[in-house]
């Protein structure tokens, strides 16, 4: 017979392997087209970029400048992507694969 404390211990390491799956995912398109629409919109009101802008091809549109920060990871973001289990897992964003 099979103990419940056994059980337990079976779906919190479960539970633990499905956090660590998503750990090393990729960020979504949906959390990218969220964080690149917020900094946009951070920067039009004003804030200074991260990356260093090319003044001499002209302009570029802050969608175009947040893209680059999110491509070269230097936002200081946290994702935070619910589990299953009604708990949160925070990845930094560094930490996750970004695709184009």
């Amino acid at each position: 017979m099979v103990d419940e404390k056994e059980l337990e211990l079976v779906a919190l390491r479960n539970s633990i392997e499905e956090r660590v799956e998503l750990l090393k995912k990729k960020l979504t398109k949906f959390e990218k087209a969220r964080i690149i629409g917020l900094r946009a919109l951070e920067l039009s009101l004003g804030a200074p970029p991260l990356i260093p802008i090319d003044q001499e091809g002209g302009r570029m549109s802050t969608i175009e400048i947040a893209k680059r920060e999110v491509e070269m990871k230097v936002l200081p973001l946290i994702i935070g992507r619910r589990m299953p289990d009604n708990t949160y897992a925070y990845v930094p964003l560094s930490e996750l694969e970004i695709e184009d």
